[in-house]
This record gives structure tokens, sequence and C-alpha cells, in this order.
């Protein structure tokens, strides 16, 4: 672990933002300072992006006729323990490779014999609203195929991503954020049309949505490089990135919301609002948002020149220098945020994509209940990724702990704790469901703190190549997405509470490798590799 001589040393100058801004009269205040509110624009682009990452966890629910499925998973298996009685005259329409069910009346009822174990107790206690809500479907997609659908997303954010801080050092951060939320708002806005098309279309269409949504995020936490002391940097990036817990928390009842609507079918409606909303925002940010204090028409001139003193620049565009990829590959301070933030996407992406599906298959929600208790989760973690981001700075700028162990604290809590709660939520079943969600809360909360660790220890190892590492590690970290929804869906084909224990046992394990991991080798000094010597004043690199 790092001694504290070197992690404070490059943020000696200047901690405290609000010191300087109040030490003359006429700079503003931080809560109506530039850098603030361009934090708050940049947290509602970044909720809008998740709500269009997250539209489809929550609209799945609603789209899938999930009783037709299981009553062609049951007809085609040899397990005779449960009979299943259909009395309905059953229309199907095939439109591509989707089968939509136009009508159907169903009668159920389950034999079980008496070697069957006590957990069926929750299968069999279905009330009649919750069948209902779930012949509210229209498509028939097995759950393979929604695992894949689900996880096509991450492709895409995986293809380009490792090149987006070229497009971003190339165009700027302002026109590669407006450029991706455009596009992925209007592509968004053609999802039901997929969906009613083909699955495969909506894969490949997500994957797409998911290249854009990559310049979004890529070019958010690079604006930061030439807008964050180091004193405020744990603040404003997560504020910044706390628009995402906002959404997802969102999300889920808003979306469940729309489903029950008659207004433009129901479950399409999920994707008109988040697409209209995403374009709406790109105007406002290209109007509100510049590159770096220099060029922004409307800041203050003493908030700008702290800002420029705080980074030790000046306002004259440096010049772009090699990034060091083989030193960067090789840096086992990188690799353990890489190892980090890899297994916390897991966690993160698995709760983000199958947390409505575990509330319906195992605590056993309606879709108005699902929404509901899904949102509270991420509103706990919303408010601890404030929390975390205001600890770590004080922490670092009252000199308690240096920025390797702040960084390091941050990371256990959100990290260790909440797979240790996983695996006590993995023994709780429907019949105890409430107590279910207050550890669901409580996990998912503390998981916030983890934004002041790792995704802030790229600026600290390497603030000028921050943003190349961190679309490097993002390139790397984005595996989970694509895997968590495929692996869920392959484990929990029965739908049963054992079979999630398994998923929630191999979170905990991955979340606790991972924390080992970045306390052996995360540090928070700047890297060797990072310091650019012996070049002209006029060359020295700014963050990116």
């Amino acid at each position: 672990m790092s001694g504290t001589r070197d992690d404070h040393a490059g943020d000696t100058p200047n901690m405290s933002g609000t010191r300087d801004d109040h030490a003359d009269d006429s700079a503003p205040p931080w809560y109506f300072s530039t850098r603030y509110f361009i934090a708050s624009v940049a947290a509602f682009g970044i909720a809008n992006t998740f709500l269009q990452r997250g539209d489809l966890s929550m609209a799945i629910v609603c789209m899938v006729n999930h009783t037709a499925v299981d009553i062609l998973k049951h007809g085609q298996s040899e397990d005779h323990n449960a009979t299943l009685f259909t009395n309905a005259t059953t229309e199907y329409a095939f439109k591509g490779n989707n089968m939509m069910i136009s009508n159907m009346t169903l009668n159920m009822r389950v034999n079980i014999t008496d070697e069957e174990p006590s957990h069926h107790f929750c299968d069999t206690q279905i009330s009649a609203v919750n069948t209902q809500e779930r012949e509210d479907g229209e498509l028939v997609w097995d759950k393979e195929t929604q695992g894949l659908v689900l996880g096509g997303l991450f492709w895409g954010y995986m293809g380009l991503q490792f090149f987006c801080s070229f497009f971003i050092q190339r165009w700027g951060s302002r026109k590669v954020v407006a450029f991706g939320m455009f596009f992925m708002s209007v592509l968004t806005l053609l999802t039901p049309v997929t969906a009613w098309w083909s699955p495969w279309a909506v894969l490949v269409l997500r994957a797409i949505i998911g290249v854009f949504n990559g310049f979004l995020i890529a070019g958010s936490f690079a604006l930061w490089g030439k807008w964050a002391p180091p004193g405020e940097r744990s603040r404003l990036i997560c504020i910044t990135f706390c628009g995402n817990m906002a959404a997802t928390a969102l999300v889920f009842p808003l979306s469940a919301f729309l489903c029950k609507l008659d207004f433009a079918g129901g479950w399409p409606s999920v994707f008109y609002l988040y697409g209209v909303l995403g374009i709406c925002w790109t105007f406002i940010w290209v109007y509100t948002v510049y590159d770096d204090p220099a060029h922004h028409p409307r800041i203050n001139q003493k908030e700008r020149q702290y800002i420029e003193e705080a980074l030790g620049q000046s306002s004259k565009k440096a010049v772009p220098v090699r990034t060091p990829w083989l030193d960067i590959f090789t840096s086992l301070p990188f690799l353990g945020i890489v190892c980090a933030q890899t297994t916390y996407n897991w966690g993160l992406f698995l709760m983000m994509s199958n947390l409505p599906t575990y509330m319906m298959e195992v605590l056993r929600f309606d879709i108005k209940s699902n929404g509901v208790y899904s949102l509270i989760p991420y509103v706990a973690m919303f408010f601890t990724i404030l929390l975390g981001s205001f600890c770590a700075d004080t922490l670092i700028e009252k000199r308690l702990l240096s920025v390797s162990y702040t960084r390091k604290l941050m990371t256990v809590i959100g990290h260790l704790v909440p797979g240790i709660l996983l695996i006590i939520l993995s023994y709780l079943d429907c019949t105890q469901s409430h107590i279910a969600v207050a550890i669901l809360t409580l996990a998912i909360g503390l998981g916030g703190f983890a934004f002041s660790g790792i995704i802030v220890n790229f600026y600290d190892i390497a603030p000028v190549f921050a943003t190349s590492i961190m679309t490097a590690s993002n390139t790397i970290s984005m595996i989970p997405g694509i895997l968590a929804p495929y692996v869920v869906a392959e484990i929990t084909k029965d739908k049963t509470r054992e079979q999630w224990q398994i998923v929630f046992f191999l979170t905990a394990g991955l979340l606790g490798f991972g924390t080992v991991v970045y306390l052996i080798f995360g540090q928070g000094h700047v890297q060797k590799w990072a310091v650019i010597r012996d070049m002209p004043e006029e060359e020295i690199a700014l963050p990116s």
C-alpha cells in the first residue's frame, strides 16, 4: 500500500474550492458556480443515459408473455411433476422471428408431489392479479433470448469504448457527448418497431445504442480533467455520475407505470418518453457546457482563475502527448482498478438488468409493486454516492487519510459489505419479501461508496491520461454487462430461489476477489509513467 507522503503531494495546492472562492467577494460561492452547474447538467444527462440503458430491463417484464413462455417450456419438457392445463383459444401471430400472442385466457393447475422442496410454496402462491399481470405481454421470448437481448447494449459499449479518448481529444467532450446522446435517443425511439420485428433486430439496435452510450459516458468523465480542482474531484465526478443511480431508481417505477397506460400501447411509451427527453437534453447541453473554463462565455473570471491555478495549467490548448499503453497495461495500480471495476460492474449490471426479474420470480411482486420496490435500493445508492464523495474529499483535504487509503476504504465499503449482504439475501424467499427488500436496499445502497474509490482513482494515478485509462478500463469492465444477463438466464431457468442463490454467491465471490486485488495493488499517487517531464511549458499536456 502506498504511503501518505506521495499520495498528498499532488493535491496540496488549493485543496478547498470553497475557501478560495470566498476569499474574494466577487467570486461566486460553490452553489452558484459554473462548475457545479455543469455537474448538475451532466448529472441529468447521465440520468437520461441510464434511463435509456435500463428501459429494457423493466419493459421486458411487460413485453414478454411469461405464461406463454412457461407453457412452451413445459410442453417440451419431460418433467411430469408439474402438469399444466390450458382451457383457451390461443391465437399466434408470427412476425419475423417473433411469436406474439394476441389473445389468451388461461387456467392453470400445478400438481406438486410430496418430494418437492418447500420453496415451491412461493411458486404456487401467485395471485389472480399477478397472473393477469404476467399475461399482458405480447412477445414470446424465452429466457435465453431475453438474456442475450439485455446484454446487447454492452457489446456495442465495448466495441468503440477504447477509441473514445481519441474522439474526445479530436473534437472535445462537448461535441462527443452531444453526438452520443442525440443518436442514442433516436435509436431508443426505434426500439418498439424492432421489437415487433425480431428480438435479433433489438439485439443489434441495442449494440449500436451501446456505442453512443460509451461516447457519452467517456465524454462526461473527460470534461472534469479541465473543470475539477483536485480538492473537489470526488464531489464533481460523483455528482455527475450519481445521475445514473437517480435514473436507475426512477426507471423501474416510471417504466412500470408507463407499461400500464393505454398510451402508445403501453410498453412502447417507455422508449418514446426516454428518447424524447434525451433529444431535448442534447440542446441544453450544447448551450450550457463548454470544454474548459477558458472558452466558457458566462463563467465568473475569479472562478476561472481559481480552477486554472488549482489544476496548474494555462488556458492555452496543450499539445497532445503519446499515451504509454505498454506502461499502462503493465502498471499494477491500473490493473488493480480494472479488476475492482470489472467485479463491481458484475454486481451493478446484474442488478440493473435482472432486479425486476428477481422480484417477479422469487419475491413474487406484481408489476406495480415490482416498480416501486425496485426503486428503493437505487434511491439509497444515489445518496450514498453523494455522501461518499464528500467523505472522501474531507478525509483527503483534512489529511485524516492518504488518497490511497481513502480510495481503498471506500472500495471496501462499496464492494465487500454488499457481497456479504447478497449471501444473506440468497436465503430469503417470498415469505420474507420485505426483509429481502431491506437487505437489497442496504447492499445496493452501500455500493455507492465505491464510486469515490475506484472511479475517481483514475485521476489520482494518471491525471494526464485519465480519460484514456478510464476508457480502457471501461472496455474491459463492460464484459460483465454482456455475460451477467445471459449467465443469470442460464442459471435461473426454473426461476427458483435456489438457482438465484447460485447467482448471489457467484456475485459475492467476485466482489470479494476484486476487493482483495485492489487492496493489494491500488495506489493514490501519480505513477511514473504518467509524469510528463522535459517538455517546454507550452507543450505540457492538459488532463484529457
